[in-house]
């Protein structure tokens, strides 16, 4: 009895099984089926193809106003702040058609859209407890576009740990590149002290040191001589007179002198590097020497021990 029970559960088994394998290629075989798929399929093309190009077609407007805008040819900040403006208008309009796509391909596959938008402020309050950081990413970034903190071509310091020019400002990161070309992703919500070199013009501070040995009246002298050459030579960067602050510190082998150069945003380092080579130069003129280590032997005396002696007796 036993084993014919057994038989006959797996004869039940095995049919079912048929009953599925069977039940399964019915289903593709079904012409219906596959000419619904592709009819769905063609649409969600038409669709993205459709979006797509409406994509290109609104962030292209945009970019028209933008660039018809009226702005002098020199002001840098206005046009720093428009190119700013421009890259978040257009990723703004990128996210908005890419989320409408979404929701539009999902509703061809029979996904109940309106059931969807409104589970999502639920789901959306159960998420922002783990998307906390997400949210204060957004929120500070909308900050510092509104407030203008920085845009588009500045360069600024971060935290006072990351320094670049500012090649895009998101809604949620930053990117700065670097003076060695690298490109660093700060999210905005890690954003707590910004140093902005590009709102004022800058101040190019230059210390040279010079020998103990020369005379302080003739040096400074030199210096002032050498300063008004420098802004005859560069007026373009110089905007007010170099000027001279004094003996900054009195270093182990050398007097330091300090000078202050009034330049435009972000031009601190190439007047730096400016008044080092013409200092140098005219220090060389007029004989003035800036102190180097040097490295002074002494022979080997040739006397031989108690030839001292020696020579006395």
């Amino acid at each position: 009895m036993a084993s014919q029970n057994t038989e006959k559960d797996l004869s039940t088994v095995a049919d079912e099984t048929m009953d599925s394998v069977n039940q399964f290629v019915e289903y593709f075989k079904d012409t219906d089926m596959w000419i619904g798929l592709g009819i769905k399929l063609a649409g969600v093309a038409l669709i993205i193809l459709g979006l797509y190009i409406a994509t290109r077609i609104l962030t292209t407007m945009v970019e028209r106003v933008f660039t018809l805008r009226k702005i002098k040819e020199h002001d840098i900040v206005a046009q720093r702040q428009n190119e700013t403006l421009l890259k978040l208008a257009q990723n703004t309009i990128r996210y908005v058609i890419g989320l409408i796509m979404v929701l539009t391909v999902l509703g061809q596959f029979g996904v109940n859209i309106a059931g969807l938008i409104a589970s999502a402020g639920v789901a959306g309050l159960a998420i922002s407890f783990g998307a906390q950081s997400l949210v204060k990413d957004v929120i500070t970034g909308a900050f510092i576009i509104f407030e203008n903190q920085y845009k588009n071509g500045d360069y600024v310091s971060l935290n006072q740990q990351v320094e670049g020019v500012v090649i895009e400002v998101g809604i949620r990161t930053t990117k700065l590149k670097g003076l060695n070309g690298q490109v660093s992703i700060i999210p905005n919500g890690q954003i707590m002290q910004v140093t902005n070199y590009s709102l004022e013009n800058s101040v190019a501070v230059v210390d040279v040191g010079v020998a103990y040995e020369e005379d302080m009246e003739r040096v400074e002298s030199a210096i002032k001589e050498i300063a008004k050459e420098v802004e005859a030579k560069y007026h373009d960067l110089f905007i007010e007179p170099i000027t001279l602050a004094g003996v900054q510190s009195l270093g182990a082998s050398e007097v330091v002198y300090r000078l202050m150069a009034e330049v435009p945003p972000t031009q601190h380092f190439a007047a730096g590097r400016i008044l080092h080579k013409e200092l140098k130069a005219g220090f060389d003129q007029r004989g003035i020497e800036i102190p180097y280590p040097r490295t002074v032997m002494l022979p080997p005396n040739p006397t031989p021990k108690g030839g001292e002696a020696e020579n006395a007796q």
